[in-house]
């Protein structure tokens, strides 16, 4: 496969993915914030903003509805809008490689949210407009499934989609630790629902919601397919599927790392967290999926002589630094 292929496949696969765990997120949030007073908006959002690194870029824009500039801002390059637009255009790309029912659904969520049908959708039911957006990514994921070869290009198409849900679902957990106040029953069940969990999470825990729970219950389940450890287990699988390598072994930084990170959930308990931190953990593991992502990057996109060229750069802008 081309490398510029599989890039296309694995920031199509991130870009839907990330606008999927957004809408999640303010939809819950933005029903939670209705029993909050105007004065106290500001405050009741921050967490959110603080987790997927947005305070500054909101406060620069000068926009005062938050919820439209999540969604719908073209100078926020994350914004929801700009997500399905990059993975339109990702798609678009690869369009042949893409089955039919695939490509129309990303098309017309694009088209919808470019004509301005989207912005007016919103406008009058907030709900049936966040529906409709998780709605298409799930439907895109069972296509995806369904009506491809899962080769080489699904399998980039899983990369992007378990590496950017397994950072979305520690950012979502992460709101909790950026309160002004102890986490409420109402900010826990809210992270559960931002992540689907709340049904999956009552039936193992019985109603005993708690902080440690809910950490517990996001970041180390073994069959829930939101939690930090199941999608770092598939992670390491399709790197593996890719590289023909057998699981257990590494042939590059990417699997090395991906490996290392499978170990750490799966030797680790909620105990060592707590004693550590939850937002240093969740920090830290933020910072290795980061480097994953770099390291496929690397390792399946750059071709060689890129590679040393990147290096070389790195290396005079270090020596640049020093003096």
């Amino acid at each position: 496969m081309l490398s510029r292929v599989a890039d296309n496949f694995y920031w199509m696969s991130r870009y839907i993915e990330r606008a999927e765990s957004l809408t999640r997120m303010v939809e819950v949030n933005q029903s939670s914030s209705l029993d909050c007073v105007e004065e106290r908006l500001d405050e009741f959002w921050d967490p959110v903003l603080q987790a997927i690194c947005a305070s500054e870029t909101f406060k620069e824009s000068g926009k005062k509805d938050l919820v439209q500039f999540l969604f719908f801002s073209s100078g926020y390059s994350y914004s929801v809008k700009n997500c399905l637009a990059y993975a339109r255009e990702n798609a678009r790309m690869v369009r042949d490689q893409l089955s039919m029912e695939m490509w129309l659904e990303l098309n017309n969520i694009y088209l919808f949210f470019q004509s301005g049908d989207a912005e007016k959708a919103f406008l009058q039911d907030p709900q049936i407009f966040f529906q409709k957006v998780i709605r298409f990514s799930l439907v895109f994921q069972g296509l995806s499934g369904a009506t491809i070869p899962h080769d080489e290009g699904w399998h980039f198409m899983a990369l992007g989609t378990f590496l950017e849900r397994a950072d979305q679902t520690s950012r979502m957990l992460d709101t909790l630790t950026f309160q002004s106040h102890i986490p409420t029953r109402v900010d826990l069940l809210a992270v559960l629902r931002s992540c689907s969990a709340r049904s999956a999470f009552k039936r193992q825990y019985r109603g005993e919601l708690s902080m440690r729970n809910v950490a517990n219950f996001l970041l180390f389940s073994q069959d829930f397919p939101r939690s930090i450890r199941f999608s770092i287990r598939c992670l390491d699988e399709n790197l593996h599927a890719i590289s023909g390598v057998p699981s257990g072994n590494f042939s590059n930084e990417a699997e090395r790392l991906i490996g290392s990170s499978l170990a750490m959930v799966n030797f680790t308990d909620i105990n060592a967290v707590l004693s550590i931190g939850l937002h240093q953990t969740i920090d830290d593991l933020q910072k290795k999926l980061m480097k994953v992502g770099q390291c496929i990057f690397e390792t399946y996109v750059l071709l060689p002589f890129e590679i040393k060229s990147v290096n070389q750069s790195l290396t005079a802008h270090a020596q640049a630094q020093q003096q």
